[in-house]
């Protein structure tokens, strides 16, 4: 099993996320494996995200992308 990024890593993980978030549209409703090398994996079974990226042997996050992000405005 992959091991648990350092606080550090996992702060350099998530600004890559931020950085990168228009990757992740085409991801809607599934797990994605990631790391601040890219995607690792997806899909929508998250035991098998997470076996592949195990299987990687790299550090990584799981995000599930959401089907939908937009804003609201209250007039």
């Amino acid at each position: 099993m992959s091991k648990t990024p350092s606080p550090e890593e996992g702060r350099e993980i998530v600004k890559w996320l931020n950085k990168n978030r228009q990757l992740f549209k085409k991801y809607a409703h599934q797990y994605v494996a990631y790391n601040t090398n890219g995607i690792i994996t997806h899909g929508e079974n998250l035991r098998e995200v997470i076996d592949k990226a195990d299987a990687s042997g790299e550090i990584y996050i799981i995000y599930l992308v959401p089907g939908f992000t937009g804003s609201i405005v209250i007039l």
